[in-house]
């Protein structure tokens, strides 16, 4: 910018700086009278001499008015859910075709066992694997892969380094998945929501969740679902026996059906391991 625009600016602003209003032809003001002293002149303010005149103008001002601020008005109240809501919502939540991952815990007469299973609702493919602890070392490997009407089932035996495996006829029927933990189970499980009660929304490790809870005589069944998506997060069931209780707990995550996550489900019998000869049975296997 040169000086005698500066000038012209300087002169604009005194005349305007008492209640620190601009006026509205302040800025054409200043530019018609430069435009007038330069005239003839090969440099022109151009856009970035713009700019400068609207940076000084709003600099000796105090800088960019602020707008006021906007009442965005009452917000709308969070909605009240009900079991059956709730219920219903999770039940159509599990209407994919990922691919199910479970992590459980098992106690029973004092004894905690660990495993993972991986249960692909396409195919009806399952993978259980137990482990040593959580995060530890597996102990047992078992597949069960269905081709057409037949089951194929798999199992390693990381102790002594040994596996079996085993053809048998579907005859029409379904695998079993993870106990308590198929889609179809937790289905089954919601659709009996009546008697659930809804507790949250609660914190789950960090994650919004709800969670719902039903007691009865010799136990209580609690599923969380997440808050937003409505997939199952958890279920821990919980039975009354002499000798103790028997509570089982079950994390789930929920991946697409793609390559790296159908990965688990096939079978790896690791090199060295010997196969066992199956035992004699009596009658149709």
């Amino acid at each position: 910018m040169n000086i005698s625009l500066e000038d012209e600016l300087a002169a604009g602003m005194r005349e305007h700086t008492a209640d620190l209003r601009p006026s509205p032809d302040l800025l054409d003001r200043a530019a018609r009278r430069n435009r007038r002293r330069t005239a003839g002149r090969a440099v022109g303010t151009g856009v970035f001499g713009l700019a400068a005149v609207v940076a000084v103008a709003m600099t000796a001002l105090g800088g960019m008015p602020v707008a006021p601020a906007v009442d965005p008005g009452p917000r709308p109240a969070p909605e009240l859910l009900t079991v059956g809501m709730v219920s219903e919502r999770a039940v159509a939540a599990l209407a994919g075709d990922d691919v199910q991952h479970i992590v459980s815990t098992t106690t029973y007469r004092g004894t905690t066992e660990h495993g993972e299973w991986w249960f692909d609702q396409t195919t009806g493919d399952s993978r259980i694997t137990h482990l040593s602890a959580p995060g530890g070392a597996a102990t047992m490997d078992l597949w069960q892969l269905v081709r057409g009407d037949t089951l194929t089932m798999t199992q390693v035996f990381h102790q002594d380094r040994s596996f079996l495996r085993l053809d048998r006829a579907l005859n029409g029927e379904r695998p079993a998945g993870p106990a308590g933990g198929t889609p179809e189970e937790l289905r089954a499980a919601l659709r009996r929501g009546d008697g659930y009660t809804l507790v949250g929304p609660v914190d789950l490790d960090g994650r919004a969740v709800l969670h719902l809870r039903l007691e009865f005589e010799d136990g209580s069944d609690e599923l969380w679902v997440d808050a937003e998506t409505y997939r199952a997060v958890r279920r821990e069931t919980v039975k009354h026996t002499p000798d103790g209780d028997a509570r089982n707990r079950m994390d789930f995550a929920w991946q697409p059906r793609t390559a790296e996550s159908l990965k688990p489900l096939a079978v790896t019998i690791p090199s060295g391991y010997t196969q066992r000869e199956l035992p004699p049975v009596d009658g149709p296997v």
